[in-house]
């Protein structure tokens, strides 16, 4: 089943490589291990009735064998044997249905093991420790010396005594390469995951101090994987705030620059999605998911690679949007494209896990190699010649 799933999951990727024998002889082979270990299990149970069968029909016999002697000698009642027979066979079939329980009793226990450890794994982040009244009232973000790894038995930490500080209503532009701890960096925010070391404040107080709930309402998150359900574009917008108005959602689609190819489909926002929103494409789901995030009226607001599939022109008007309508919201963005962040009132360099620069972009192309390199790699060195 597994292996279907993924099969028709990925069938677009399957057609793009022409993979459509490998996964037919893929899905042949699973096939036949599956085959093979019924027939196994078939046979086993083919064995069992006879053998059973055979029990209860050869006690059966030397019960009549050996009464049928006392009955001749006058020893013993035909109506005893009758009674005893009956009791017999039903003693020897409980004992077949038992058998039958122990079966299934193995395959149960088996799948019972696995439920049980989902049902009674106590999380590793809960808010025992909070302050049960205290709310978020401002959107500002302090990393004091934090430090994390996600096997903690690894020698190297993913992020290492990083020291950032983030004012509320700041737009705020998060870079690096591959691996260099971005993404990690903003699920210490809304405690998808906990710091081994230092602290991670927001509005002030650290984020262990407070409840979960108010904590994660506060943050918006829009993943570098979206997300959409099966349903109406609107339904979907609706999983951000479900009591929204149709004014609400429209502005919240207008901010994310989603409302221009809304309104071009002929049931507007009422507009069924596939699964997954397949009839979208990459750029207008991210946009979705923007809008979405967008109506939960976050005080934080962090957008993780979530703009890589929409054009340039876009992707700055989306936060043009974000300055005109969320000016006291603290956003962050996640980016590979420097154009993405090169307006922000604050750029935060990483790499390897470390913060390697900070500030606005004119200041890090003077003082920040990283920074100039990954700027140069994205745009034309000669500029720097013909600008002097």
């Amino acid at each position: 089943n597994t292996n279907i799933k993924e099969t028709v999951t990925n069938e677009r990727v399957i057609k793009s490589f022409v993979r459509e024998e490998h996964e037919i002889g893929k899905f042949g082979a699973v096939n036949a291990k599956l085959v093979e270990k019924s027939i196994s299990a078939i046979k086993i149970m083919m064995l069992l009735m006879p053998v059973s069968a055979f029990t209860v029909n050869a006690t059966t016999l030397a019960v009549v064998w050996f009464a049928g002697k006392q009955i001749m000698v006058g020893t013993m009642e035909i109506g005893t044997l009758t009674a005893f027979i009956t009791y017999l066979t039903q003693v020897l079939m409980s004992l077949n249905f038992l058998a039958m329980i122990i079966l299934v009793g193995v395959r149960a226990g088996a799948s019972d093991k696995r439920i049980t450890e989902v049902l009674e794994a106590v999380p590793d982040i809960s808010d025992e420790d909070a302050l049960k009244d205290k709310k978020v009232t401002g959107g500002s973000i302090e990393f004091k010396n934090v430090s994390f790894k996600y096997f903690k038995n690894n020698a190297e930490n993913v992020l290492d005594n990083v020291n950032i500080k983030i004012e509320s209503g700041e737009l705020v532009g998060i870079i690096g390469s591959t691996g260099s701890g971005k993404t990690t960096l903003v699920s210490l925010i809304p405690r998808l995951y906990d710091a081994d070391s230092g602290q991670v404040l927001v509005d002030g107080t650290d984020v262990r101090k407070l409840p979960l709930f108010e904590l994660r309402e506060s943050v918006s998150v829009v993943l570098q994987k979206n997300t959409l359900f099966s349903g109406t574009i609107e339904e979907n917008l609706r999983w951000g705030n479900e009591n929204a108005s149709d004014e609400e959602l429209r502005a919240a689609a207008k901010t994310a620059q989603a409302d221009g190819f809304i309104t071009t489909f002929k049931d507007g926002y009422k507009t069924e999605l596939g699964q997954g929103g397949v009839n979208l494409s990459g750029g207008q789901k991210q946009r979705l998911c923007i809008a979405r995030a967008l109506l939960k009226k976050p005080k934080i607001l962090i957008l993780d690679d979530s703009t890589s599939a929409v054009d340039t022109a876009t992707d700055a008007a989306i936060r043009k949007s974000f300055r005109e309508t969320m000016p006291h919201v603290t956003k962050l963005i996640i980016s590979q494209r420097i154009n993405s962040v090169k307006d922000a009132d604050k750029i935060i360099v990483l790499d390897k896990g470390a913060v390697v620069g900070c500030g606005r972009h004119d200041e890090l192309m003077k003082t920040c190699l990283a920074y100039s390199e990954i700027y140069w790699s994205q745009n034309d060195p000669g500029e720097a010649n013909a600008n002097g």
